[in-house]
């Protein structure tokens, strides 16, 4: 199931703050406008306990925002922890 997801998907997600005081927070790129989560119960194990929106690219906020997760450094203003590690789904 998660074969078919990478085939449509890529992430940069990040782990922000230490122990007892983290968030996880990422930037998905799907194929289609719409989320890929929706399609299969296999994808949906976590998918509600997050919050979703579509990027605004011509906004000066997500173009600084997808900079700091595809560079893994930055201020990370939105967020308010420092970084802490990162993962990459493809």
């Amino acid at each position: 199931a998660w074969a078919k997801l990478r085939k449509n998907a890529f992430a940069r997600v990040i782990l922000f703050g230490t122990n007892n005081d983290s968030s996880i927070s990422g930037i998905w790129v799907f194929r289609d406008q719409d989320l890929a989560f929706t399609l299969s119960q296999d994808w949906q194990i976590d998918y509600e306990s997050y919050d979703w929106r579509k990027l605004d690219a011509d906004s000066e906020e997500c173009k600084t925002m997808v900079k700091e997760y595809f560079a893994w450094e930055g201020d990370f203003k939105h967020v308010g922890k420092a970084f802490n590690q990162g993962k990459i789904f493809k």
